[in-house]
């Protein structure tokens, strides 16, 4: 019996005065930074859409560099049938894939707007 009072007293004591140095202390629960707000963050509502735009976005770069990449080959082909050739692939290829780019981002932004309410088109570059 000495031994659980002797346990139970301490806990007792803490818990009682817990309360009230607790409630004297003001926390900040809301941290916010330059970049970032963590009270308006969330997974679905922030974090995927920006991810999603900023991954087509570096896709769409890719596409482009792909495409002005083939156009100087066509260019510097200096009549060689099978350098032309290379590049005009190139230039389809690039083509070809801004165009399932850009279908898979309205295929995406359908689906995140059916199932989770919002769309994809939320991504804003930070202010410096």
């Amino acid at each position: 019996m000495k031994k659980a009072l002797g346990l139970l007293t301490p806990a007792v004591a803490y818990l009682g005065l817990a309360s009230s140095s607790f409630a004297q202390a003001t926390i900040n629960t809301c941290p916010t930074g330059q970049f970032f707000n963590l009270c308006n963050f969330s997974i679905t509502g922030n974090f995927i859409p920006g991810l999603i735009s900023l991954l087509f976005i570096v896709a769409i770069i890719i596409a482009i560099i792909y495409l002005i990449w083939g156009g100087i080959k066509w260019i510097m082909s200096g009549g060689d049938k099978a350098a032309l050739q290379a590049a005009r692939e190139h230039v389809i290829a690039a083509i070809i894939g801004l165009v399932v780019v850009f279908l898979v981002y309205f295929l995406v932004n359908f689906v995140m707007s059916q199932f989770v309410g919002q769309n994809t088109g939320s991504f804003t570059l930070p202010k410096l």
